[in-house]
């Protein structure tokens, strides 16, 4: 049960290579796991066994969500996507190599 890493009233899990995320039911999206790339998108590159909170992510209403190996991408109910992590192929979709995860 995933409530014994923390997760509290999770209403949706989501898993990438070496990376899990949940969902709450106040709508709050916690990652924890492999860290190197930012992938968990927590602000840092700390690995974390951890349930931590997504704040980038917070005020939108994700449905979705999905990882590769070192990448995450989250789907909104509005149909917005957003991807962060690793992007030195362009695995993100951006447009460039490299570049920062920001939110628009």
């Amino acid at each position: 049960m995933i409530e014994k890493v923390g997760a509290k009233d999770a209403k949706d899990v989501w898993a990438g290579n070496h990376h899990s995320f949940y969902i709450n039911g106040k709508g709050q999206v916690f990652g924890w796991g492999l860290n190197n790339h930012g992938q968990l998108g927590v602000g840092t590159k700390s690995n974390t066994s951890i349930p931590t909170l997504v704040k980038a992510l917070e005020g939108l209403r994700v449905v979705m969500m999905a990882g590769g190996e070192h990448h995450s991408i989250a789907l909104t109910a509005e149909g917005k996507a957003y991807c962060w992590g690793r992007n030195d192929e362009g695995q993100c979709g951006r447009g460039d190599l490299y570049g920062p995860y920001k939110r628009k």
